[in-house]
C-alpha cells in the first residue's frame, strides 16, 4: 500500500478540492508513515486535506531533519525493504519541489501563482 499525495485548489461555491498537480515520487509506501511523522513532527491522517501554509513548513523540517540528522531516524526503515531514508528525503524534496511549482516560485512554475493559503495537501 502507498500513499497518493495531491495537490489541489477548492472549487469555488462546492464543498470540493480539485486535484490540479503530484509531485515525482506521489507514492511513497506506507512503510514510511513512522519516519515521516517523526521527521516532519505531524501527525498527519492519509486521505485528507490539510492547508499548503500550515503543512509546507512541517515539511521542511522533515527535509532538513533527514538530510541532517539522518541518523535518528534510520530506526524508522522498514525491515522488509519497502523504503529508506533516501526514498523518505526524494518524496518529501518531490513535494516540496511540486509546491514551489505551484506558488510560482520556480522559473518551471505551471501557473502564475496560486497563493500558498489556496492550495491544499492530500496526503
Amino acid at each position: 500500500m502507498s500513499y497518493d499525495l495531491r495537490i489541489g485548489v477548492k472549487v469555488e461555491g462546492l464543498p470540493l478540492i480539485a486535484v490540479i498537480d503530484e509531485p515525482e515520487y506521489s507514492s511513497p509506501t506506507y512503510n514510511l508513515s513512522e519516519m515521516f511523522r517523526a521527521c516532519m513532527r505531524w501527525e498527519f491522517e492519509a486521505n485528507k486535506w490539510y492547508n499548503i501554509k500550515e503543512v509546507r513548513p512541517k515539511i521542511r523540517k522533515g527535509i532538513y531533519e533527514l538530510k541532517t540528522n539522518w541518523k535518528k531516524y534510520k530506526r524508522f526503515e522498514p525491515e522488509n525493504g519497502w523504503g529508506d531514508i533516501n526514498s523518505a528525503l526524494r518524496t518529501l524534496e518531490s513535494l516540496e519541489k511540486c509546491i514551489a511549482n505551484n506558488v510560482g516560485e520556480t522559473p518551471w512554475a505551471k501557473w502564475q501563482e496560486i497563493p500558498e493559503g489556496n492550495l491544499w495537501l492530500s496526503w
